[in-house]
């Protein structure tokens, strides 16, 4: 009787326990029971998959502004003119041959108003200018007898400027045009007349050559007799070798002309210079003509057009500037430049000579 009565508890509280649906407190978290035919089955219920997730916080970082290349130009690099190798023996360049650059008597006592070798100022500068712009570069005495001897490099287009006396407009005005534009010349001296009154100085030349300048004979004095040969070819070479310290290698005929029967050209070589330069016009520099190189001589009034037509090289521009480059008018009048020169040289013919 009392089993029996245990039993009839018994099955109660089990029914009580599924009626009221309370799980057993060690059942992991996430089951739910249900009872059938007294039997507890467990199924699993994923709380996760009825509660939706709380979304985890990701920080997401600033991006960093990255700043755009800023384009950097590229130098344009302006090729260095190649250079054109010569043989021994030939060269083309272009000499031009000037007697004064002076415009009134104030630069150059000895400038004659009406003499056409008195190229002006503006007109030289503007001859400059057109070499300049086309490309020329200025070469020197040295540089042409080392390729005509031994060959080598010269710049294209090269030019070399020639200055035959011992006038101070060579000094006063050719030296600081040539310079301006980065060029220079090269000066035929009379010996007798350097350091003379009113004429260029030792010390005046000896700044053009630090400069870069160079310098050969143009004689004595210029005297034509054939007596004075000896005098114009041989002294004169002595005489500048003494005055500064250095060999006088090149020569240029009095006024760009030889005797007819070519006894100048024999007193040249054999008074050991090495070229020797006339007006021959012609730019093709040779072995066969060291002692009768060409040149072309400038005098007054050349105008622009003129100028141009006788350079060997003309490709290129010329700036209209340079072009139309404005002349001078005559700084003196001429009955009074006559009367001034008259006065002149009377005082010149008063002047006792130097010793």
């Amino acid at each position: 009787m009392r089993k029996f009565i245990e039993r009839i508890f018994a099955g109660l509280a089990v029914l009580l326990l599924a009626a009221c649906n309370i799980p057993d407190q060690n059942t992991p978290k996430g089951f739910l029971y249900t009872v059938e035919a007294e039997t507890f089955t467990a199924e699993q219920n994923r709380l996760a998959s009825l509660t939706p997730p709380t979304p985890t916080f990701t920080e997401t970082p600033t991006p960093t502004v990255t700043p755009t290349p800023t384009a950097t130009g590229t130098a344009t690099l302006v090729p260095t003119p190649t250079w054109i190798m010569y043989p021994a023996g030939e060269a083309d360049v272009f000499v031009l041959y000037y007697h004064d650059i002076a415009n009134n008597a104030d630069e150059d006592p000895y400038y004659q108003w009406e003499s056409p070798y008195n190229v002006t100022t503006l007109e030289f500068e503007q001859q400059v200018r057109t070499l300049y712009e086309l490309g020329y570069t200025s070469i020197t005495l040295s540089q042409l007898i080392r390729i005509l001897y031994e060959g080598g490099e010269l710049p294209p287009r090269p030019v070399m400027f020639t200055f035959d006396s011992s006038k101070r407009g060579q000094y006063v005005n050719a030296y600081p045009i040539l310079q301006k534009y980065g060029m220079v010349g090269n000066l035929f001296l009379y010996s007798q007349q350097v350091d003379q009154k009113n004429s260029i100085s030792a010390d005046e030349v000896r700044e053009m050559m630090a400069a870069g300048w160079e310098i050969g004979s143009c004689g004595y004095d210029g005297s034509p007799d054939p007596a004075h040969y000896g005098r114009e070819i041989g002294m004169s070479k002595v005489d500048l070798e003494e005055m500064f310290g250095l060999p006088i290698e090149a020569f240029a005929y009095s006024g760009g002309i030889m005797d007819a029967n070519g006894e100048m050209v024999s007193r040249v070589s054999s008074a050991l210079y090495k070229i020797a330069f006339t007006k021959q016009q012609t730019i093709h520099q040779t072995k066969n003509i060291l002692f009768m190189l060409g040149r072309y001589e400038i005098n007054k009034g050349v105008s622009y057009g003129d100028f141009f037509q006788l350079l060997p090289w003309q490709e290129g521009s010329v700036s209209e500037d340079t072009m139309t480059w404005s002349l001078p008018s005559p700084t003196r009048d001429p009955i009074e430049y006559t009367q001034t020169k008259e006065a002149f040289d009377a005082q010149q013919a008063a002047t006792p000579p130097a010793p």
